[in-house]
């Protein structure tokens, strides 16, 4: 969801839409970027649950800020003006940032592997490569609820393959562009990504 084009929840705009606790997380954000990102992913939760016959009250939080549910896995990621959310039936991450500058420090955290990958991208096409290793760790770790404790031992391939502890993971990530900003979904090999929503 292209969140720029929500009203700002502080408004009251978004108030029959959004649960309360979103609303109130929503509300409380000093940037109006923010707000309405925290808000469009409240309303993914909203208009998408029902699809699964599910609801956005039953969704809650681990200790770690993973979402639950009883019975489907979800991710949810907000950035640089979108909201995404992930949906399976096994576990699934997603992340999403907007295409900028790279960010060194964050290459030097990168394996020996994932950082030629970056550097042999050079000029514009370097940022797009940063980002598709950054997006891919997030959405590996968000699958897995272990947060960034764990990325160094996870290494992304560019075709979306991930390693661990020298092993290879029965996962897959694939990845979406969408305008200036790259998303990435991760789940078990088999699973269907990018169905559109209607």
């Amino acid at each position: 969801m292209d969140t720029a084009l929500l009203p700002d929840p502080r408004e009251g705009g978004l108030s029959s839409e959004l649960s309360a606790a979103r609303l109130i997380k929503a509300v409380r954000l000093l940037s109006l970027e923010k707000r309405k990102e925290s808000a469009g992913a409240g309303l993914l939760l909203a208009r998408i649950l029902p699809r699964y016959f599910a609801s956005d009250e039953e969704v809650y939080a681990d200790a770690r800020g993973k979402l639950l549910h009883p019975r489907l896995f979800l991710s949810l990621a907000h950035g640089g003006g979108m909201a995404v959310l992930a949906v399976g039936d096994r576990p699934v991450g997603c992340d999403v940032e907007k295409l900028s500058r790279v960010r060194e420090g964050v290459v030097r955290r990168f394996s020996k592997e994932e950082r030629a990958f970056v550097e042999a991208a050079g000029g514009a096409e370097r940022a797009r490569a940063f980002y598709r290793i950054w997006t891919g760790k997030e959405s590996y770790l968000k699958m897995t609820g272990e947060g960034l404790s764990a990325w160094n031992e996870v290494e992304i391939s560019p075709t979306g393959r991930v390693v661990r502890a020298g092993r290879e993971q029965p996962v897959r990530i694939v990845w979406k562009e969408a305008g200036e900003r790259l998303l990435a979904v991760c789940g078990r090999e088999e699973a269907a990504f990018f169905k559109a929503a209607p």
